[in-house]
Parts: structure tokens; sequence; C-alpha cells
């Protein structure tokens, strides 16, 4: 069983620079994370999708990432 400290991994990635942020934002939103996926299960992706690039305006939702 693999567990996860969701608050590390936030309290980490607020640590990141703007650059590997924006790095991570880039993996999330391409096919690096279908595989990871399709590797880990539905709630390591659903927990991943908090670093994905925001919405449009228009389209924006909650997640970490529309928060930086």
């Amino acid at each position: 069983m693999l567990e996860l400290d969701l608050q590390k991994i936030y309290d980490n990635y607020a640590e990141l620079t703007p650059e590997e942020r924006e790095y991570v934002r880039e993996l999330m939103n391409g096919p690096a994370r279908r595989i990871m996926a399709k590797l880990f299960g539905a709630d390591f992706d659903a927990a991943m999708g908090n670093f994905m690039k925001p919405l449009a305006k228009e389209e924006r939702k909650t997640g970490l990432a529309s928060k930086q």
C-alpha cells in the first residue's frame, strides 16, 4: 500500500521555484500523467490533478496550480 502525505507534498510544491512549478504543471497536462495514472491508480491521479495548469478564466475551477 502506498501512502502519501498530501500536505507535505503541497508544502514541498510551494517551495519550488516558479520555473519548477511550471515544469510540474506541464508534466501533469501531458501524456506522462495518463501513464502515471495507469501505474498508480485513480486516487493517485486525482491527487496529482491538483498540480495541473489552471484552466482559462471562463473554465477555471479549484486546484493548487490555480492558487499559485
